[in-house]
């Protein structure tokens, strides 16, 4: 794979991640504010009936959050690793073009 399409593949994987991290940062804020409301005991004046089925809802919503959460932090990995790789294999094409280019055959000596 040459230089030019691994520098549009590594572009394309740290607009990802940057894009992963703001998604990331959303559904922590929003489930930070589900968690605070909870916790408040904010239910709008409802009666008992209703303000448990609205933190059982919360709840439920807060625990799919965590879910999500969760498997953002799995794709944030499996970006890096494969950003990784690239990397790697840049450098490996970079050092072998360096030891053909040094080596004795190449050096008309």
């Amino acid at each position: 794979m040459g230089k030019y399409h691994i520098n549009r593949l590594l572009g394309s994987y740290r607009n990802v991640l940057h894009e992963l991290y703001i998604i990331d940062t959303i559904v922590k804020m929003t489930s930070d504010y589900c968690t605070e409301l909870e916790f408040s005991g904010q239910y709008y004046g409802m009666s008992g009936e209703y303000s448990s089925q609205l933190s059982a809802e919360r709840n439920h919503y807060i625990n799919m959050l965590s879910v999500l959460s969760e498997k953002i932090s799995i794709l944030i990995d499996l970006n890096l690793s494969a950003e990784d790789e690239l990397l790697l294999q840049e450098n490996s094409d970079y050092c072998s073009r360096k030891i053909a280019a040094e080596s004795p055959a190449n050096k008309g000596s």
